[in-house]
């Protein structure tokens, strides 16, 4: 099994077409296809139905999907998780957050607490969660999208809202619109395994949407994004707390295009 395969298979799951997902992948369509068919065969069952126009997930391709999410996550919360363990103190506070809000909220808020040897940890969501469960946190500052099962077992305390919403420069904000069902114009995307790339390709696929030509930039990281579009090289979905730039402005997109989530301040039970 290999890290790139798992980021293959869910580009695959996301635009449901070979060839947008090896141009996604930055790859030839016939290399891209030869890892997927090693991924098949690791794990012993046809991923995908081929025949289908897109083509769909088989039972097996559906019992992976969200394994593969989780895989792709805690590869990454581990490598923190290590990095995390050698502090240089015998006893502090643990603040588990994501990188956004540890760029934003967090400092103001450790500043009003008078906060002193505590270590902060970034990790993805489902990594603070495990972190707190396990009992290797004293708390977690997390984005919430309102399903609450992922919450059970853990205290929660509302912090602030925020919400996602669509934004590019004002030159290249007339470039971005929804004709029909496809979004056309220059779009940069989360990668896939993400929270946020998640809820967004949900949001989309509910409403029958597609984004019409394969994606600018791709990245897991909200900062990363925000920057490509201060820059005016696209447009993409950033949480509001990053919008420091006034010259970035909503595209003109229907109003279920934002999504909207509270931050909350998790403890264990």
């Amino acid at each position: 099994m290999e890290l790139v395969w798992i980021d293959d298979f869910l580009a695959l799951c996301e635009t449901r077409n070979f060839t947008r997902a090896s141009e996604l992948r930055c790859t030839t369509q016939s290399a891209y296809s030869r890892r997927i068919q090693r991924l098949e065969e690791w794990l012993g069952a046809p991923l995908f139905d081929r025949d289908q126009r897109p083509i769909e997930l088989t039972p097996a391709g559906l019992e992976f999907l969200g394994r593969a999410r989780r895989l792709r996550e805690e590869i990454f919360d581990a490598r923190r998780a290590v990095l995390a363990s050698s502090s240089v103190f015998k006893k502090a506070l643990r603040i588990y957050t994501t990188n956004t809000l540890a760029a934003t909220l967090l400092p103001g808020w450790i500043v009003d607490g008078r906060l002193e040897n505590y270590s902060l940890i970034v990790a993805s969501i489902s990594g603070c969660l495990d972190a707190l469960r396990r009992k290797q946190a004293d708390m977690a500052f997390v984005p919430h999208f309102g399903d609450d099962a992922p919450l059970l077992g853990l205290q929660a305390e509302e912090f602030a809202r925020d919400s996602l919403a669509l934004v590019a420069s004002a030159a290249l904000k007339p470039r971005v619109a929804l004709r029909g069902g496809a979004l056309t114009g220059p779009i940069m995307v989360y990668a896939p395994g993400t929270n946020f790339g998640a809820r967004i390709a949900a949001m989309l696929a509910a409403h029958g949407v597609t984004i019409a030509e394969p994606p600018l930039c791709e990245s897991a990281s909200a900062e990363a994004l925000v920057a490509q579009v201060e820059a005016g090289l696209g447009a993409a979905w950033i949480p509001g707390l990053l919008l420091r730039d006034e010259g970035l402005i909503r595209c003109d997109v229907p109003d279920y295009f934002d999504l909207n989530y509270k931050i909350l301040i998790l403890r264990p039970a």
